[in-house]
């Protein structure tokens, strides 16, 4: 077995990828581009017409202010969503629809590359993720959600300081806020909010039924191998609804543009069984589990095979009877994240260890809605409370003096009053009151604070929104800033100190923005376009620096006075029912105001653009995407490569009958070389990903 950085591991055989054993590149984009070609041109190819008619408008869903973070982006074949062009932040969201045509499987990494002021850090032999919003990520400044369920996994390491573990095939949407903007469910989420929910009955059955399922067959051909998932439901009418998933994804190794293989191999299995009861017309109630396995090999100089284990349980209950003051949710939740970790077979050294981070949660709140006069009011009001453990095992090593065991308790509660004046006026305003407690057996402290935010809004014309925010948002310390206690492991020395002194992080951040909304442009379409701009100064900003005292010296967290990140976001859609395109990009620049000099973790200049059509009575849906990224040239001050690349994809999506549809996705079809910003490890090089879906 050889270093991570050097050639890679042995893999399993039979799905170990072999240069050659692709088709050729040519050959498939050739194929493609005839197969795109005779669907558009042909009207008697398959016996369908050869475009789609005038798209109908679809009714949006309607969800209540406050009832959730955000307004859901509902994305249809033919029309672009409402509400997220509609909102008085830094919202977006993105569906099942679009991702199953789009992205059907694709890792969070890709999918986050559609929202601007969004990216990720992963590393290729470990299947976590950890989300960067607006330049900040680590220790809870983006608070991640899976079905409303915190996931607060981390633990210490040379990568990202909290990661999380998602099966994609089971998403419904992904739903973001970037900035400290969102009062509901905000408590620590300085740099934002990002919630991915997973499938109900409605997304797995056909139109009409009462029971049916899917199955879903893939092949990735760069990290070569299968996908197998499956969905069942069934409703009884409208009193209850039951949905159960599985999947099982095994790929090899991928290699990078310039052929070197990288080590990315894994084995994941997951599941999910959800179920809805309606006691009442204007009560549900809501139960979920969910379990992510995979099984990898982790490391650099030490090569571990880690099993890794995420159960997620959530109990929600709605009440929404006709009723200007009742609109309630409720949740509670628990998620456990365990990373079991041995020596891979052949390596040197026998230790285990593993790190065990449990979170308990509970949020409720209340819209009531009530006129003053000429003024509406929407008024939200709620509380929050979430607790982590952490248990950390390494009885050979120092493991558990790095990510330190210890528990936190960060708890919050907050009102929000929406007023509407005339359709041409809202101003939202709110106050949280956040509080914290941490310890562990020889350390207790604790901190509160109270958090303004004030939007206005105004639409002068139908068609355009301007907006302008003040917002501010609390971080707590983590445990392993707070406690972490040790030396690190052979052969390169050094030494952390702890800091129970550490103050929470205070953000300060001023948005504005402008929405513009368009229809009949040229024809019968739409045009749908979000621009916005922020500062976000961070005050007590907590940063690992070298401390020479005492003597050798050694690292320890601490409050720099003062961050900055600043930056501009854009994004924009357009349909016209047989053509559609999509636009969003970021710019943004960090500073720290006290020291000088760039901050790690601001992602560089990125565009993602796509441009596609739809024929065949909208049974083909195709198309390309191509990503621009900067060059970040403080990649020297930083330690991450800042390189500029550009990337082509190519998508299409074809209902052979209405049971099966085929998918074909090929990414970065010229095979380019290059490293994602704050990832250590080349990206994949071209990759040919086809899928089958069957629905009963």
């Amino acid at each position: 077995m050889t270093d991570r950085k050097g050639g890679g591991r042995k893999g399993r055989p039979e799905l170990r990828s072999k240069p050659g054993a692709y088709p050729q590149r040519l050959t498939l984009l050739a194929t493609v581009s005839a197969f795109a070609i005779l669907t558009a041109a042909s009207p008697d190819f398959l016996g369908r017409p050869a475009f789609a008619q005038d798209a109908t408008q679809e009714p949006l869903v309607e969800t209540p202010e406050g009832a959730t973070m955000l307004e859901k982006l509902v994305a249809t074949a033919t029309r672009i969503g409402e509400n997220v062009y509609d909102t008085l932040s830094g919202s977006s969201a993105a569906t099942r629809d679009q991702l199953e045509v789009e992205m059907p499987g694709a890792p969070v990494s890709q999918i986050m590359t559609l929202v601007p002021g969004v990216t990720t850090q992963t590393s290729a032999d470990d299947p976590g993720i950890a989300i960067n919003m607006r330049g900040l990520q680590d220790f809870g400044r983006v608070n991640v959600m899976v079905d409303g369920a915190r996931q607060n996994f981390q633990k210490n390491g040379h990568e990202a300081n909290g990661t999380f573990y998602l099966d994609t095939n089971m998403l419904k949407a992904v739903e973001v806020t970037r900035g400290p903007s969102s009062v509901v469910y905000g408590s620590g989420a300085i740099g934002g909010v990002v919630n991915f929910t997973t499938i109900d009955a409605d997304d797995v059955l056909q139109e009409g039924a009462t029971k049916g399922g899917r199955v879903k067959l893939g092949l990735d051909t760069n990290g070569f191998g299968p996908t197998v998932h499956g969905e069942a439901a069934i409703k009884i009418e409208d009193a209850a609804e039951f949905v159960i998933a599985g999947t099982w994804f095994q790929p090899d190794d991928y290699s990078s543009g310039d052929g070197e293989d990288i080590e990315s191999a894994q084995d994941l299995r997951s599941g999910l069984a959800k179920a809805k009861f309606r006691p009442t017309d204007d009560q549900e109630i809501t139960l979920s589990a969910t379990r992510y396995f995979n099984t990898f090999e982790n490391g650099t100089s030490s090569i571990r095979e880690v099993d890794v284990t995420v159960d997620t349980y959530t109990a929600g209950y709605r009440y929404t009877p006709d009723s200007d003051f009742w609109d309630l949710s409720a949740k509670v939740y628990y998620t456990s994240t365990l990373s079991d970790q041995a020596a891979a077979a052949g390596a040197l050294g026998d230790s285990e260890q593993s790190f065990d981070i449990g979170t308990a949660g509970l949020d409720i709140f209340n819209t009531s809605k009530f006129d003053t006069g000429a003024f509406s009011h929407e008024l939200t009001y709620g509380a929050d409370i979430f607790r982590d453990r952490v248990t950390t095992v390494d009885a050979a090593g120092s493991s558990d003096d790095l990510t330190p065991s210890g528990t936190r308790v960060a708890y919050g509660t907050y009102v929000q009053d929406k007023i509407s004046f005339d359709d041409w006026l809202e101003v939202i305003g709110a106050l949280r009151y956040d509080g914290y407690s941490l310890k562990d057996d020889d350390v207790r402290i604790d901190g509160e604070r109270l958090s303004p935010k004030i939007t206005v809004g105004v639409t002068p014309w139908e068609q355009v929104t301007f907006y302008t925010t003040y917002a501010e948002g609390y971080r707590a310390p983590a445990i392993t800033e707070t406690l972490i206690d040790g030396f690190h492991p052979p052969p390169v020395m050094g030494q952390f100190f702890p800091n129970p002194n550490l103050r929470p992080e205070v953000a300060h951040t001023i948005e504005a923005g402008v929405n513009l909304r368009f229809d009949d442009v040229i024809a019968t379409d739409q045009l749908r376009v979000k621009l916005g701009v922020f500062q976000n100064d961070v005050d007590d900003y907590i940063d690992q620096v070298f401390q020479r005292f005492p003597i050798p010296g050694g690292y320890q967290y601490q409050n720099i006075a003062k961050a900055r990140i600043k930056g501009f976001e854009f994004e924009a859609n357009y349909d016209a029912g047989t053509i559609f395109a999509g636009l969003s990009g970021q710019i943004m620049d960090g500073e720290n105001l006290t020291d000088g000099g760039p901050l790690q973790k601001v992602p560089p200049f990125r565009v993602v653009t796509s441009l596609g059509f739809r024929a065949l009575d909208e049974r083909l849906t195709a198309g390309t995407r191509l990503t621009v990224v900067g060059k970040k040239d403080d990649d020297l001050a930083t330690g991450f490569v800042g390189e500029a690349y550009q990337l082509v994809d190519l998508f299409a999506n074809f209902e052979v009958n209405d049971t099966t549809t085929a998918n074909l996705q090929l990414n970065n079809i010229f095979d380019r070389e290059y490293t994602q910003y704050l990832n250590a490890d080349p990206s994949p090089g071209f990759n040919a990903k086809a899928s089958l879906t069957i629905k009963f």
